[in-house]
């Protein structure tokens, strides 16, 4: 993985956790994708306990495609314990792309808006009940 960490910030208030990379922030591994979800975890563990939002700036955030379905099945794994859903916002096309691939293939929605602003008010909207989570 990269030398610099990325960042984790969690809301009691707003029951969210906020997640956020350093610039030129490139997952290339299996080791280094399940080692950052390890680190999600162990956050959220430490934090929480109990299932949040995630809001993920995917800013600065890259990964290679070509271990897509076993960052997929990491992603599950946060799904699966921690979040109530994931919303995220930004990333070049490519970085999009993979997402979008990752919803389909977990049968989940990709939640991924252009900017945090837009984020934001899905959670808010959710949080309100002024709109549900798709499901398969």
């Amino acid at each position: 993985m990269t030398s610099r960490a990325f960042f984790q910030r969690y809301s009691a208030v707003d029951e969210i956790i906020f997640v956020s990379y350093p610039e030129g922030f490139h997952l290339e591994t299996r080791q280094e994708i399940s080692q950052m979800f390890d680190q999600v975890i162990e956050f959220w563990r430490a934090k929480c306990r109990r299932r949040v939002y995630y809001v993920v700036d995917y800013t600065h955030y890259s990964t290679n495609l070509t271990e897509n379905d076993f960052n997929a099945k990491q992603v599950k794994r946060v799904i699966d314990e921690c979040a109530i859903t994931i919303v995220r916002f930004g990333g070049d096309p490519l970085t999009r792309t993979g997402s979008r691939l990752r919803g389909m293939k977990l049968h989940v929605p990709t939640n991924l808006y252009n900017t945090r602003d837009e984020a934001l008010a899905v959670v808010r909207a959710l949080r309100e009940g002024r709109l549900e989570l798709a499901h398969e």
